[in-house]
């Protein structure tokens, strides 16, 4: 979700660079766009890492209710 969001942004950005090729566009980019840029590059990120550990607990929970299931016979 977040690369789509990131890619759909860079070309904004980069779309807005090439129209308004004056300083104050230029400043525009470099204080607005490029912090919204960077932001949901890191949100990018952090999505990336949360799903990365739920899915580790999701196996870790799994284990676990196997174990527990082996433990009071359930498997049989």
């Amino acid at each position: 979700m977040f690369d789509d969001v990131l890619g759909m942004a860079t070309l904004c950005s980069e779309h807005f660079r090439d129209g308004v090729p004056d300083a104050f566009g230029a400043s525009l980019a470099t204080e607005v766009l490029d912090p919204i840029l960077k932001e949901i590059d890191s949100l990018r990120i952090f999505n990336t890492e949360f799903q990365r550990q739920v899915l580790s607990i999701d196996t870790s929970l799994a284990d676990a209710r196997g174990i527990q299931g082996h433990d009071h016979g359930w498997d049989r």
